[in-house]
Order: C-alpha cells, then sequence, then structure tokens
C-alpha cells in the first residue's frame, strides 16, 4: 500500500478515507465483473492454424480452453474487422500474427520500444522472446473466443461485455495492425485506421484502465517483422467517444461500461493509498467522457458538507475536499498544486475560483508525469491546450497567464495544442499574442511537431506562420514520430515539400548530439530509434519512412515519385535499408522498380488521398506523375 499514514489532526478526509478502507481490507481490486467464460487459443495451435475457424468449431474440435492464470499469460488481440460476416476472409491479418508470434518468440524479431518515448526520454525498452515464451501463451480473440452463431447471440453479449474482464486478465496486449485491404468497402486498414473505432479504443482503455496496466505490455503488429510497443497516452488522445461507431446506440451501452471501469479504478487506487494516480484519474474524466452522454463521478470521498451560497465557490470547496487539500498553495510530493489537477479537468468556472482564491495563473507541475505525457515543470496553459479545455485556456490568457512560457521540453503552449490538434486553442493562443513560431529543444516548430504526430489540421492552422524550409523538414518529422499518413503526406507534398530532401542535422545541435549518442549505441544495443540516428544523414523522406516501419507514407512517397536511386551517407538505398530493417516483402518489391507491387502501392495511396476519379492505374508512371502534381 502507497499510502503513509500520519496522525489523525493532520490527515485530510481523503486520506482518513482510504485508511478506513485498508483496515476493513476491503478487497482492492479494479478487476470487472466476467460474465462469460475467457476462452482462448493455446499459441502452438494459433501458429498451426490455416482455416479462422468460428468459437463453435473451435470447441468441438477440442483445442479452445478455458483460461486459468495459474498455467500462464495470456495475450488479447485487438483488431478491426477485414470482412463484414468473418473477421479475415482472406487470413490477410492472421497470417500476420502467425508469423509475427513465431518470429517474437523465435527471436527472429525484436518488439522495440515506442519510438517517441525514446525520443524525449531516452527510455529505452524491449519485448524479448524469453518475455513472451517464459510461461505458456494463451490468445484470446474474438472470432475464436466469442459465441457466432445466431442461436448464441445471448452468450455473445455476455461475452462482449466481459472484454474488460478478458482485458484485465491478460498479461499482453496487442493491436493487430498490419496494411490490409477491406475488400467489400475497398478501403485500407492500419494503425490509424484501428484506432478510428470506438470498440477498439474501448478495449485499450481497459488495458489502462486495468489492474495490469503498470506491469503488463501493450504491442503493436504493423507486419510479421514490425512490432512495436504501444504507448500508454494514446487514451488521452484518442477518446472513446470519440471514435466511430457502425451501430450509433452502442455510444450509450460504451458509456456505462467506461463510467464502471473508471469508478472501479478510482477506488482501487484509493484503497491502495495511491493518491496521485487517484487524483489524475479523478481529473480526466471529462477528458474520458468526451462526446458520451457520462457525468463525471463527484463525492467518491464521503463527508463533505458546506454554507457556501456561491455555485464557484461551493465547486472550488468540494474540489479540494475530493482531492485532499486543505488550501489552495499545497503542493502534492508529486509536484501537483490544485490548480495544476483543476486544468486537467478543464471547468472554467473551477480554475476562475481557485484563481480568486489566489491561486497561482503561471503554475507549473514540477515532475514529468509519463501517464499524461507532461514533461518538467509543464505550465497549466500546455496542459490545457493539449487536453483541448478551451473554456479554460481563455480563462488563464484573460487572467494574464504568460503565454511565452516554455516547458522542460522547451515547448510553448503552441507545441502542446499542436500536438492535440486543438486548433481553436491554437487560435486562442494567436490572438493572445503567442508565438506559433518558436521551437522546442529539439528544434520543431509547433507546424513540425502536428505533422510529426499527423495533426492536419493544426497544419493548417499554422501553414501561415510557417516557412518553406520547415515544410520540407516536416517531411522527416512525421516519420521520424509515427505521423507518416497518407494525409499528412499529400498535404505537404502539395504544399510543395521536397519528398527528395536528403537530411542533414548540425552535429552540434541537441537532436544531432543526441543522434550521434545514438549512432554509437546502435553498435550493440539497436531500437527503432537508433537506426534511424545511425542512418539519417543524407536520408531522403523515403529512407526514413522505410527505416521506422511508416510504410503509409513509402507508398504515398513513390506515388508522388519520390527517388529510389539516392544513397545516405552510408551508401545504402532506401531498398537496402528496407532489407536491413527486414521491411515486408511487399515493401521491398515495390522499391525495387516499377511493376505490379508498386503499382499495386500507387493505387493504396490514390484509394487514401481520395484521388480515384483522377488517376488511371492501367498506366503506373502517368500515375507517379499526376500523383506528385495533384495530391492534396
Amino acid at each position: 500500500m502507497l499510502f503513509q499514514c500520519r496522525s489523525s489532526e493532520m490527515e485530510t478526509p481523503l486520506e482518513v478515507f482510504a485508511r478506513s478502507l485498508g483496515q476493513k481490507e476491503e478487497e482492492a481490486t479494479a478487476t470487472p465483473e466476467q460474465l462469460f467464460g475467457m476462452y482462448v487459443l493455446p499459441v502452438d495451435a494459433l501458429l498451426k492454424m490455416t482455416e479462422l475457424k468460428p468459437h463453435e468449431k473451435l470447441m468441438l474440435d477440442g483445442v479452445l480452453v478455458e483460461f486459468d492464470d495459474s498455467k500462464g499469460n495470456a495475450m488479447f488481440v485487438s483488431h478491426q474487422w477485414a470482412g463484414v460476416d468473418h473477421p479475415d476472409p482472406e487470413l490477410q491479418q492472421f497470417k500476420v500474427l502467425q508469423k509475427a508470434l513465431k518470429n517474437a518468440m523465435s527471436g527472429a524479431s525484436v518488439i522495440s520500444g515506442n519510438i517517441s518515448i525514446e525520443l524525449y526520454t531516452g527510455q529505452q525498452t524491449c519485448v524479448s522472446a524469453k518475455d513472451l515464451s517464459s510461461k505458456p501463451l494463451f490468445v484470446w480473440y474474438d472470432f475464436i473466443s466469442c459465441p457466432q452463431s445466431s442461436w448464441r447471440s445471448a452468450d455473445r453479449q455476455l461475452a462482449i461485455s466481459s472484454i474488460p474482464a478478458y482485458v484485465d486478465r491478460c498479461q499482453f496486449f496487442t493491436i493487430l495492425c498490419p496494411h490490409v485491404r477491406q475488400e467489400q468497402k475497398e478501403i485500407l486498414l492500419n494503425r490509424r485506421s484501428w484506432e478510428s473505432r470506438g470498440w477498439c479504443r474501448l478495449e485499450r482503455m481497459a488495458r489502462e484502465l486495468s489492474t495490469r496496466a503498470d506491469t503488463g505490455v501493450s504491442i503493436e503488429i504493423q507486419g510479421a517483422t514490425y512490432q512495436a510497443q504501444a504507448p500508454a497516452f494514446g487514451f488521452v488522445q484518442a477518446p472513446v467517444g470519440e471514435g466511430s461507431f457502425t451501430v450509433h446506440r452502442d455510444k450509450t451501452k460504451i458509456a456505462a461500461v467506461l463510467q464502471r471501469m473508471v469508478r472501479r479504478k478510482l477506488h482501487y487506487y484509493v484503497v491502495q493509498g495511491d493518491l496521485h494516480q487517484y487524483r489524475l484519474m479523478l481529473n480526466l474524466q471529462r477528458v474520458h467522457y468526451r462526446n458520451l452522454d457520462a457525468v463525471p463521478l463527484e463525492g467518491l470521498v464521503p463527508g463533505f458538507v458546506s454554507n457556501l451560497q456561491d455555485p464557484a465557490s461551493f465547486a472550488a470547496a468540494s474540489f479540494l475536499f475530493q482531492n485532499g487539500f486543505r488550501s489552495v498553495d499545497e503542493r502534492t510530493a508529486e509536484g501537483w498544486t490544485p490548480i495544476c489537477l483543476a486544468a486537467l479537468d478543464g471547468s472554467p468556472m473551477l480554475i476562475s475560483a481557485l484563481l480568486e482564491q489566489r491561486a497561482d495563473v503561471n503554475d507549473r507541475m514540477k515532475q514529468r508525469e509519463p501517464a499524461s505525457q507532461f514533461g518538467q515543470e509543464t505550465p497549466l496553459l500546455h496542459m490545457c491546450a493539449f487536453l483541448t479545455n478551451n473554456e479554460a485556456l481563455r480563462v488563464l490568457i484573460s487572467s494574464r497567464a504568460d503565454v511565452t512560457s516554455k516547458d522542460g521540453f522547451g515547448a510553448s503552449p503552441h507545441h502542446w495544442a499542436a500536438f492535440s490538434n486543438n486548433v481553436e486553442g491554437i487560435k486562442a493562443l494567436c490572438t493572445a499574442g503567442c508565438s506559433p513560431t518558436d521551437v522546442n529543444m529539439l528544434g520543431y516548430s509547433p507546424f513540425r511537431v502536428a505533422a510529426s504526430v499527423g495533426r492536419v489540421d493544426a497544419m493548417r492552422a499554422l501553414l501561415p506562420y510557417t516557412p518553406k524550409d520547415e515544410i520540407d523538414l516536416a517531411l522527416h518529422a512525421a516519420m521520424l514520430q509515427g505521423g507518416g499518413s497518407a494525409e499528412v503526406m499529400s498535404t505537404l507534398i502539395s504544399l510543395g515539400a521536397d519528398v527528395n530532401l536528403q537530411l542533414t542535422i548540425p552535429l552540434f545541435s541537441p537532436l544531432g548530439i543526441w543522434f550521434g549518442c545514438l549512432s554509437l549505441r546502435h553498435r550493440w544495443k539497436t531500437s527503432v530509434l537508433s537506426s534511424y540516428a545511425y542512418h539519417h544523414y543524407q536520408a531522403t523522406p523515403l529512407m526514413c519512412s522505410v527505416i521506422t516501419g511508416s510504410f503509409e507514407a513509402t507508398a504515398t512517397l513513390l506515388g508522388a515519385g519520390a527517388r529510389t536511386d539516392l544513397r545516405n551517407a552510408r551508401g545504402l538505398t532506401a531498398e537496402e535499408l528496407a532489407r536491413e530493417t527486414s521491411a515486408p516483402d511487399y515493401i521491398i518489391r515495390a522499391l525495387q522498380g516499377h511493376g505490379d507491387a508498386r503499382e499495386k502501392l500507387v493505387k493504396d495511396v490514390k484509394k487514401i488521398a481520395k484521388l480515384e476519379s483522377k488517376l488511371d492505374v492501367t498506366d503506373p508512371d502517368e500515375d507517379l506523375a499526376l500523383i506528385s502534381s495533384e495530391l492534396v
């Protein structure tokens, strides 16, 4: 238990409440209720499958087992269906899953750490073959594990309702998101399309709210040899309610499920005495419930009584009580004051009330906060800009918050607004005099940050303030941090970005020094970021897309006529880099020259960039010329 008791005279009502729950030995669990058995497939059986059979047939075959936590580890596979009545009619995704697991468990490939986390924090992690194979592995996959027959629809609903419980029991949460076509709708499925789905977002949120959130592993599989750990903060940027739903009424069901998960996790944190995580979760509820018919939980800590008549003063008093504060100038051991937490909540009335009580409008959280992605010394403005709490942002600006302030990353509020595609926030900051051209510690402008994480609306809002050289460099930034979607690439190309720009980062710049260190380390300890650092000098955007596994960008750049004959400073072409980094075969074939493989990628680019009516795939050379001039 993290909670440390103080004398009763010093304890806040929150601490007293936490201690009382602990003394009662109340079960400290956030485990959701499981309404249907958790049927899983041993990984050896999965690797041998040549046909993706439904739950009922596999039960008859006797290969499914009900998961027993004492017998091994479970892996939950979250994926987007590639068919209407079948999740994967051509087994495109499933074969990638089989090959990826086989490679990872044998050591033929390594599940690398997240490139953005390593770039900003220096933390390098990976999932080894030993991590996957230390215990018997069992796989949960919806078509296999949930009843599919129409006559078992009631059981299927129970299984669907039990998904949070299944996720909670899994040591590994796997996002299966290779580039495949959904044939009926002729659309490309990939990492971005997976994240756009509301149900997929709920599964990820269940992971973040599980009892294994701190010890479990989240993995993205984009290819048989390309797997990486998923960032833990995606749920903040992609709330469940802002995802797409085929059946709109599912949002009502999901709202209730999400509320139950949040309430359980809040209770879990209180029982464990982890009051810092409790405060973060309590005040991020409005973000989690965005675009859902759900009301944040209030009054978890009993005993609040107030005679205050003014609504704002009452709200501030209740807020301090529920968060375990006695005054507005208290700071937790983790570096948070009440107004810092209020910035997460985003209530303009609450922010105003705390400012009236002499809270500091330029206050900052003092320590890096991995769960929310903030670095050291992050001001209130930055937090509100990132979380799109724009009414609160305006309150801070009107109260004369310092719009020129920088955080521990050297970032301005504009960088954080760009990161979250907060166009309204960008406009408010520009009006208030916040510079949209300042650079952060990596030398990135807000425009380049927006491109690096795929925020096209923010890119357009910042474009009037962005010089041409930033547009060129944004192509490289998008590859480095995962923003290299076809939409981002085509937007930059339409703005005149040089698709063949060979990168030269000054050696003694912060990024140049960091890349130099990573290049040295690459010789004995590799990661995706160290590979990028080792090969980046004189590399083209096409080369960088291959190194980082940004294969949608690879397709777009080839479609735009990017040269494949150029070499980086180490003398390698894009094709040679693709072989060195174990890129998928279809990428290597496309890089070898014109032909069916290149034509297929050009066709995919056309569909993604919505140019189908303008291009004729029967002549790939004409396509390349046209797409390079007309991508929008």
